[in-house]
């Protein structure tokens, strides 16, 4: 997502702090895009007093998505499934006013969904969410995605989801690959 939002993709968006769990992905994001992406666990970084969040006008980024994943078949009380907690955490610390989360299409209509729409509507947000496919907007693949978007400024449903810019015109513009593709 941060590419995204890049000036590789003619967006003015600087990133100023990154957090993965995992060390190799912390590593490549550096890598990619500068020395400010720190490893390990969300809620012990934000707990430690030498961990400091910077201001920000957007925080972007995905929660764990095992704990909606229909893949895993043990959800049901999946503790991964309160990581939108500290993601609202950064939110709050960075005094951000538009917040983008992506997650699995399963996050959608689930209690934890209603909880982060009542977070974010309690910090002064105006909520939309969606499920996008990526090859409606130019990626080579069916992946379906759900998004969050809040704004503290202007309601995002008046805008998203976005139009998309990839269908094919013989059938009257409204075919795209997600249309055709199943995934029950």
């Amino acid at each position: 997502m941060t590419l995204g939002f890049s000036k590789s993709f003619r967006h003015a968006f600087d990133p100023v702090w990154a957090n993965d769990f995992d060390e190799s992905c912390v590593t490549t994001y550096n890598a990619n895009f500068g020395d400010h992406c720190f490893p390990g666990d969300i809620v012990d970084l934000l707990n430690s007093r030498a961990v400091h969040i910077p201001k920000a006008d957007v925080v972007i980024g995905g929660p764990p998505c095992q704990g909606f994943s229909l893949l895993n078949k043990k959800r049901d009380g999946d503790v991964r499934k309160q990581l939108w907690r500290p993601y609202f955490e950064v939110i709050q610390r960075s005094g951000a006013k538009i917040f983008v989360m992506e997650n699995v299409p399963q996050l959608l209509g689930s209690f934890e969904h209603g909880e982060i729409v009542g977070a974010a509507e309690a910090m002064g947000f105006k909520v939309w969410g969606d499920v996008l496919c990526a090859a409606d907007y130019g990626a080579p693949q069916t992946r379906r995605r759900a998004f969050i978007i809040g704004c503290k400024f202007f309601d995002p449903k008046l805008v998203f989801p976005p139009r998309k810019t990839h269908f094919n015109q013989l059938k009257g513009g409204n075919w795209s690959p997600c249309s055709l593709t199943s995934l029950n």
